[in-house]
C-alpha cells in the first residue's frame, strides 16, 4: 500500500458470531472493503465474555481470515460493546464565559463537556460514551456548535451511557489475548446506526433495534442527536432455544429449522403442513407441524417486542418517533418480524440494511454485518485517530482529537 492510504478495522465479538472488517480511506474519506473475517463465537453470553481464551480463538480466526484476503497485519481495532450491564441516562452541565469578548472557544466546548462529565459514579462503572445533544447559550437552546458565539453562560445536555468495567476489560483482554490492540470502544447499537440510519430518520425521530444473539440493543435519535440508548438481556439465541425446548430438537437442529423455516405469521401455512426434523428420542427424521413452531416463534417475539415498546415508552422518547423504527441484526431476519413489530409499536418499521461503504458484497449487505460496517464507518467519521497505517496510527487536529475524545470516552 502506498504511503498515504490508510485502513480502519472494525471487530464485532458478539454472542453468535465475532466478525472482523478491514477497509481502506480514501483522501475524501470514502471507505472500500478489503478484507473480512469470520468466525463463530465462544466464551461469551449476553454479550460478556465468560471464558477468554474461547473467545481469543474466535477473534484470532476471524483476524486470520481478514488479514489472508486483505494482505494487510491487524494491530489495532475499533470494538464494539454491548451486554446487560450497560445503562446510560441523560444529564447536564454548564460553565460561565469568561474569554475575550465572551465569545465561545472549542476549549468551552470541552469545559462544559467536562463538568457534565464530573458526576460520581458507582464504584466499578466505567463511562462508555459522552454524547452532546444540544448546547444552550444564556438559555437559547437548539445550538449544535456553540464556538464563535457570544454569552455569558454555556450549558449542554449530554446522554452518558455507562458499563461495568471489569466486564469491559474482559473484553478487552480476550482481543488482547489475540495479539491485538483496542483503539477505542464503541456501543454497538451506535456503529449500527452509522451504518443503516439515513441523517433524515435521525433528525425526525427514530429508533434503532439491534437485534443479536443475546442481546437487543436500541438506540433512539431526535433532532439528530443521543436520547437514549438501553440493551435487553434478550437475543435471537433465545428464539432457538424456545423451539429447541418446544419439540425436544438439539438446539444446533432448532437453529437450522429458525433460520430455513422459521416464521412469526401463520398466513399461507397449511394445516397440516410438517416441518421435518432431528428430535431427541427419536430415530430419523420427525415430523413437528409447522404452525406449532410458528406460534413458539410468534409468543417469543411479541414478548421481545412488548419489551421495546415498553422501553421506548418509559424512556419518553416514543412520541417523537416520526420516522418510526429500523430493525436490524441476525434476529432481525425472522420472516414475518417487520410486519409484527408495526402492529405491536404502532408506528412504521423497516429493516436495516448497512450502507455507505464501497466493496460491500451482497453476502456483506446483511443486517448481521451492521454492527461491524457501522464500527468502521464510526471510526472514520467520529475519530480519525482510530485510522492507521499497517504500522502506525493517523493524527488529526488537536481540537478535534481531544473534542471527540471528551464526549466519546
Amino acid at each position: 500500500m502506498s504511503n498515504k492510504e490508510r485502513i480502519v478495522c472494525g471487530l464485532d465479538i458478539g454472542t453468535t458470531k465475532t466478525c472482523m472488517l478491514l477497509a481502506r480511506v480514501s483522501k475524501n474519506q470514502n471507505l472500500e472493503v478489503v478484507g473480512t473475517g469470520y468466525a463463530l463465537s465462544s466464551g461469551l453470553n449476553k454479550g460478556n465474555v465468560v471464558d477468554i481464551e474461547a473467545a481469543a480463538a474466535c477473534v484470532l480466526k476471524a483476524a486470520d481470515e481478514a488479514e489472508l484476503k486483505s494482505g494487510v497485519s491487524i494491530d489495532w481495532v475499533t470494538l464494539g460493546h454491548s451486554g446487560d450491564h450497560v445503562q446510560s441516562f441523560n444529564c447536564h452541565g454548564a460553565i460561565s464565559i469568561v474569554g475575550k469578548l465572551n465569545q465561545v472557544t472549542p476549549q468551552d466546548m470541552l469545559q462544559v463537556i467536562r463538568a457534565a462529565k464530573a458526576i460520581p459514579m458507582p464504584p466499578g462503572r466505567d463511562i462508555l460514551h459522552i454524547l452532546p445533544q444540544e448546547f444552550f447559550l444564556d438559555n437559547r437552546g437548539g445550538i449544535q456548535n456553540p464556538v464563535g458565539l457570544t454569552g455569558s453562560r454555556l450549558d449542554v445536555n449530554v446522554h452518558v451511557v455507562t458499563c461495568d468495567e471489569f466486564l469491559k476489560q474482559n473484553l478487552v483482554n480476550a482481543v488482547n489475548c489475540a495479539q491485538m490492540r483496542v483503539r477505542r470502544i464503541v456501543l454497538q447499537q451506535l456503529a449500527s446506526a452509522e451504518a443503516v440510519l439515513t441523517p433524515d430518520e435521525k433528525e425526525l425521530g427514530v429508533a434503532l433495534i439491534d437485534i443479536g444473539g443475546g442481546t437487543t440493543d436500541i438506540v433512539a435519535f431526535l433532532r439528530k442527536s443521543v436520547h437514549h440508548t438501553s440493551v435487553l438481556p434478550i437475543g435471537g439465541d433465545h428464539f432457538t432455544r424456545d423451539i429447541a425446548m418446544g419439540t425436544r430438537m438439539p438446539i444446533e437442529e432448532a437453529e437450522r429449522i429458525k433460520k430455513e423455516t422459521g416464521t412469526v405469521s401463520d398466513d399461507g401455512i397449511a394445516e397440516d403442513a410438517l416441518i421435518q426434523a432431528q428430535v431427541i428420542g427419536k430415530r430419523g427424521m420427525y415430523g413437528i407441524p409447522r404452525r406449532f413452531v410458528c406460534n413458539i416463534l410468534r409468543e417469543r417475539a411479541l414478548d421481545v417486542l412488548e419489551l421495546i415498546k415498553a422501553d421506548l415508552e418509559d424512556s419518553g422518547i416514543a412520541p417523537h418517533l416520526t420516522a418510526g423504527v429500523v430493525i436490524t441484526g441476525g434476529g432481525s431476519m425472522l420472516d414475518g418480524l417487520v410486519g409484527l413489530a408495526e402492529e405491536t409499536l404502532g408506528i412504521p418499521v423497516r429493516q436495516g440494511l448497512p450502507q455507505g461503504i464501497q466493496g460491500i458484497t451482497e453476502d456483506l449487505s446483511h443486517p448481521v454485518y451492521s454492527a461491524v460496517i457501522g464500527l468502521v464507518m464510526y471510526g472514520v467519521l467520529k475519530d480519525g485517530d482510530q485510522t492507521m497505517q499497517p504500522a502506525r496510527a493517523g493524527a488529526m487536529a488537536w481540537f478535534q482529537n481531544r473534542f471527540l475524545s471528551w464526549v466519546s470516552s
